[in-house]
């Protein structure tokens, strides 16, 4: 069993986030060799996706339990705010590569359309819990900001 992250941040879930990206990106370098593996990357890169989806959602679940002290504030919004912005980026460069392969359904696009409408809805999932979590952990130096 996986122990729980004892610090917040996003270092938790980046490992297997990165090693996603070079399994995706790799897939496009193989399709553009038109070399038919591009295929074999992709669940690939869907697995470590999902795996860091789980580990986010782990740390998430340690976030929420800690006691409201203002140094472990300033961590937990930061690993919010950065965690919105990783996931917000990989959702939209997912969704747009699905876009982008919809004419080239006949060599090879629809493998990237099923792959990509789906990981992009699923990036979506720790974007909204991020852009919530980023809500209530509010700093209060943004409240004096804002009046």
């Amino acid at each position: 069993m996986l122990k729980q992250p004892n610090r917040i941040n996003i270092f938790n879930y980046c490992f297997p986030l990165g090693v996603s990206e070079v399994f995706f990106l790799s897939s496009f370098y193989l399709s553009i060799l038109d070399v038919s593996l591009f295929a074999l990357a992709l669940p690939f890169s869907a697995l470590f996706l999902m795996f860091s989806l789980y580990l986010f959602l782990r740390t998430h679940k340690t976030a929420k339990s800690l006691p409201n002290q203002e140094e472990r504030r300033r961590e937990i919004h930061a690993f919010y705010h950065q965690s919105f912005g990783i996931f917000t980026i990989i959702f939209f460069v997912l969704l747009f590569a699905a876009l982008a392969y919809i004419p080239l359904l006949e060599n090879g696009g629809h493998f990237y359309l099923l792959y990509c409408f789906p990981m992009a809805l699923l990036c979506l999932i720790p974007s909204i819990v991020s852009y919530k979590g980023m809500k209530s952990y509010k700093l209060e130096t943004d409240s004096s900001l804002n009046v």
